[in-house]
């Protein structure tokens, strides 16, 4: 199984990057440049549903930038510090994203989706993130079946398709009907936008709704899909959704 890194548009947590350049006073190289790297954590309330504070899973914030045709680039800060400083690097446009790890790198807890970061030299460029730091998504494409044979959401009037993830051995579910049919048909993959935690194995199962929410036909149970990565989405693959 993959992990998928989401989106910046999909979570509509990752910020955008600040239209202005600060002037660096600290800065000698001509052909380098600065990044002010700030992170906000995200977590959720298991009752209500409601987005809370994340708190640091890990003690370090590893951050990665890789330009085209380059050496990537890293540096480490403090998770706890909630920003930092990633000093001299060549100016270019470059593919930014954050890991929280352990000390050694070895575990990572949590990874941001990436975004597009310009350096200018002489400068400090400033890049925000915003991640969730224990929970997770799925993510899936479907085939739907009636009879045996292929057919279609039109086909079948399937409004959309929930993910229903149960934890593995207890009565805790997460159910999240939020993607419609189409998004996930075929070669297009769908991902769940319910944050659910992490550090915990599930059984899935994905059912196409009708026009009332009501299950017309259900997957087989995904078992043992364990969530380890927190704001990336676990790939379930392709699921067959047989019609009833």
């Amino acid at each position: 199984m993959k992990n998928l890194v989401l989106s910046a548009m999909l979570l509509g947590a990752a910020s955008q990057l600040a239209g202005c350049i600060i002037v660096a006073d600290d800065t000698t190289d001509p052909t380098t440049g600065d990044l002010d790297v700030g992170w906000s954590l995200s977590s959720s309330n298991l009752t209500t549903g409601a987005i809370t504070p994340g708190t640091c899973p890990g003690d370090t914030v590893k951050v990665n930038a890789v330009r085209e045709g380059d050496t990537p680039y890293s540096s480490k800060l403090n998770c706890v510090d909630g920003s930092g400083p990633f000093l001299d690097l060549p100016a270019g446009t470059y593919t930014v994203w954050l890991e929280i790890t352990d000390f050694s790198g070895v575990t990572k807890f949590a990874q941001s989706a990436e975004q597009t970061v310009t350096v200018t030299a002489n400068a400090v460029t400033p890049v925000d993130f915003s991640l969730f730091s224990d929970r997770a998504f799925f993510a899936a494409s479907w085939n739907l079946t009636r009879q045996g044979a292929p057919t279609t959401c039109a086909a079948v009037s399937a409004g959309k398709v929930s993910v229903l993830a149960t934890v593995a051995g207890g009565s805790d579910a997460f159910d999240d009907d939020s993607n419609q049919c189409t998004a996930g048909e075929g070669a297009n993959i769908a991902i769940t936008t319910l944050p659910v935690p992490v550090g915990r194995a599930y059984t899935v199962v994905l059912a196409a709704l009708n026009s009332q929410g009501l299950s017309i036909g259900d997957s087989a149970p995904l078992t043992n899909r364990e969530l380890t990565i927190g704001n990336t989405a676990l790939d379930l693959q392709t699921v067959t959704i047989p019609i009833r």
